[in-house]
């Protein structure tokens, strides 16, 4: 008998809380004899467009109409274009779907109350020690946990009758590099006075405001209060230790697995759960309630596995440059990832002898989904030989039947294989007693990555000058594709950063491209695309960016010199793309719908951001233009 399935969709896996989920959800799921299929990703890095898309490309991996539960992280997902093809996908299964930390409507919830999760600490501050003056640094918005926990601080303060002004409110990214920049605008236009406190929206922000004061001569407690929000060891033994919030996300893990086995048990649970969360009062705000205990040896001994991790990637980029030969690449590869928790390993490939689908062929005729067959490459085990074989399997199975029956039961982890959105494949690695990644994981991926497709690259050497066009040109329009968008982009944004200008990010999205293909046929919807293409080169100039990042998708980053300047644009191409349909004797038309994302300070928001946001006005757009041309 077939033993049940959960699947488990997270990213930022490589962060505390997404360890601590992974391993709860399997030591609970193997508590009731259920498998764990982990999809994991590790995320972007800075404005690496491609890469992210790259990354997420794991979530169109699994089958999921053939697990018997799912487990979402959706706040830990980036999805280049949004999540609604995900959602649709899970929506179309019939297995219980459990969204951990972050509310998904039609699923089972199981959260923290975000409306209410910063409520105590603020009192805290008001209540106990008699403070008014409390500043806030958000989380980045985008991030509906970010957006609850601001307006929890603005709740409470309204409450309890004080003013919140502009110069209360820090925006920051859920990250440690703005503390700087965060107590600056804190501390601007006060000349004999100090905020009383700072709250945080995590841990990482409050930690990089702690040092920033200190810098500056700042003492905390004394002069200024500190508080965050997810309680992190580095948290705990920071000096001052931390005023934080702690989210126990084993109960989170533990209770959507509890929750899966109840729904295949028949039973009906609520489909909303709350866990609370529990304040640490420490020393950043004077109270020294909870005590912490010396972890410092084994702060030590982490700086020091970081510091072979440093080393250990750098030596396995040294080997690996330069070698043309997969079995010695193979070889190199499994030779640096000696963690002793792991079972075995399995590398994946996809089929290359498999057609490149419509979509993939017109934008860059780079392979950027997984193929019907994959071919499992090699298996290796950490005390066995690497075992080389070409095993053709189907894409559903995940790993090969008679590969996966010799481990009896435990949990899988799926990582992606990718060289920017070039999709070579994945890893799967299955560890003993409920074991996580190592830190070394993600280097090692990235190092493995680039040396596979180095080795493709030297195989088709011949081919070299088309493919160094195909690789940054679209095929069908002749303007750029994703790959030379996001080098004409980063270098319009940087640009901008530097000097200090506004930048327009548009997303564009062509109308009815299904409508012409199905009324006069695909070389119609292609000189449709044509046409925006032609619309687009027309209108922009050297400050412009722009590509077909997709089927009917395409994506602006404009330097702009004054707001509204982005919707300038978009009139033009309007009107450029009215001209060319009037000019035409087809009897159809090209019409696009479009979203503006201005960005004032490009060096305070980030490309990848500034995209997503792009894309959520470009679909508010879509959806007026739909219910008017239907009016």
């Amino acid at each position: 008998m077939k033993r049940k399935k959960i699947g488990v969709l997270i990213g930022d896996v490589m962060q505390n809380f997404a360890s601590r989920i992974c391993q709860a959800v399997s030591a609970r799921a193997g508590e009731y004899g259920y498998d764990v299929y982990f999809f994991t990703m590790f995320g972007s890095y800075g404005d690496n467009i491609l890469y992210a898309e790259g990354e997420s490309k794991i979530l169109s991996l699994p089958d999921y109409s053939k697990l018997d539960g799912v487990i979402i992280v959706p706040d830990s997902l980036y999805v280049p274009g949004g999540m609604d093809n995900l959602y649709k996908r899970l929506n179309e299964v019939s297995c219980p779907i459990v969204s951990v930390r972050d509310a998904m409507d039609g699923f089972y919830n199981i959260i923290v109350d975000e409306t209410t999760s910063m409520e105590r600490i603020i009192r805290h501050f008001i209540d106990v020690h008699k403070f008014r003056d409390i500043c806030y640094m958000t989380g980045k918005m985008e991030a509906e946990d970010a957006q609850k926990r601001y307006k929890c601080y603005k709740r409470v303060m309204r409450e309890c009758g004080i003013e919140v002004t502009e110069n209360m409110v820090f925006y920051g990214d859920y990250w440690k590099n703005k503390g700087k920049e965060a107590v600056d605008h804190f501390l601007a236009n006060r000349t004999d006075s100090y905020p009383e406190a700072i709250v945080c929206a995590n841990d990482y922000m409050a930690l990089s405001v702690c040092m920033e004061l200190e810098e500056r001569g700042i003492r905390v407690p004394e002069d200024i209060c500190v508080s965050g929000f997810d309680d992190m060891i580095e948290a705990q033994q920071a000096v001052p230790s931390l005023t934080s919030v702690s989210v126990p996300f084993e109960e989170l893990a533990q209770r959507a697995v509890d929750l899966i086995d109840e729904v295949d048990r028949g039973e009906h649970p609520p489909m909303k759960q709350y866990v609370p969360v529990i304040e640490k009062y420490r020393t950043s705000c004077g109270c020294k309630r909870h005590k912490t205990k010396n972890e410092w040896a084994g702060l030590v001994k982490q700086l020091e596995s970081y510091k072979k991790i440093t080393e250990q990637a750098i030596f396995m980029n040294a080997d690996l440059e330069g070698v043309t030969d997969e079995k010695t690449l193979l070889s190199m590869v499994y030779k640096y990832n000696q963690n002793n928790s792991v079972k075995k390993i399995w590398v994946c490939l996809c089929d290359e002898e498999e057609e490149l689908t419509e979509e993939e062929q017109n934008v860059g005729s780079m392979r950027i989904e997984y193929t019907q067959k994959m071919i499992l490459r090699s298996v290796k085990t950490p005390l066995g030989s690497m075992r080389l074989m070409e095993k053709r399997f189907d894409r559903s199975e995940l790993i090969p039947e008679e590969e996966r029956s010799e481990i009896e039961a435990g949990s899988f982890y799926f990582v992606p294989l990718h060289y920017k959105n070039h999709n070579l494949g994945y890893v799967v690695f299955s560890y003993e007693n409920c074991g996580h990644y190592s830190d070394f994981v993600r280097p090692w991926m990235m190092n493995f990555a680039v040396a596979l497709e180095n080795y493709r690259l030297h195989q088709n050497l011949n081919a070299m000058a088309d493919i160094r066009r195909l690789y940054k040109e679209d095929a069908l329009t002749g303007i750029p594709n994703r790959r030379g968008f996001e080098e004409q982009a980063r270098k319009v944004y940087g640009d901008a950063s530097t000097l200090r200008r506004r930048v327009a990010v548009i997303s564009i999205d062509m109308d009815n491209l299904k409508k012409i293909n199905d009324a006069y046929g695909h070389l119609a919807g292609d000189e449709a695309l044509c046409r925006v293409a032609a619309a687009m080169e027309k209108v922009s100039d050297e400050y412009t960016a722009y590509a077909r990042t997709g089927g009917d998708e395409f994506s602006v980053v404009k330097r702009i010199e004054k707001p509204g300047g982005g919707d300038d644009f978009i009139i033009r191409l309007r009107e450029e793309l009215q001209k060319i349909n009037e000019q035409s004797d087809q009897p159809y038309a090209s019409e696009v719908s479009c979203g503006v994302y201005e960005v004032e300070n490009p060096s305070k928001t980030s490309l990848v951001q500034a995209m997503e946001m792009g894309d959520k006005h470009m679909y508010e757009d879509k959806k007026q233009r739909k219910a008017y041309r239907q009016d």
